[in-house]
């Protein structure tokens, strides 16, 4: 008689093992499920934000509307128009490069003196 209730008892666990295992491939499918069936909803979902108020995830107040025509998208294939400016001649180039020279020095002249002025130690963080 023992021995019948030990096996009773191991065979009920052994019959439900099967089933908690398939839990996790359910929750997965069903997931996976609720996600294809979402993203039938984003073609309506500017209608839903447009209307909706804030507190429920709609816009906030004074947001302009949205234009009827969306914007065209970018050609990707056609090649980029040709620029209508002229390359630079080395004498504008050496002007250029002058030009960014003195404003980077003055930059870091700037940057000296603000470090000299301000303490060497950060206050404490408290």
């Amino acid at each position: 008689m023992r021995g019948v209730a030990r096996q009773s008892g191991f065979r009920g666990r052994r019959d439900q093992a099967p089933q908690l295992r398939r839990l996790p491939v359910r929750v997965a499918a069903l997931a996976v499920c609720a996600c294809a069936l979402l993203t039938g909803c984003s073609s309506v979902s500017h209608v839903i934000a447009d209307s909706w108020p804030r507190a429920l995830g709609g816009l906030p107040e004074g947001v302009p509307p949205r234009s009827q025509n969306p914007p065209a998208y970018m050609s990707v294939n056609d090649p980029p128009p040709t620029r209508d400016t002229k390359k630079l001649t080395p004498e504008e180039r050496a002007k250029f490069e002058a030009e960014m020279a003195a404003s980077r020095s003055q930059n870091t002249s700037q940057a000296e003196e603000t470090k000299s002025q301000s303490s060497t130690r950060l206050p404490p963080i408290h």
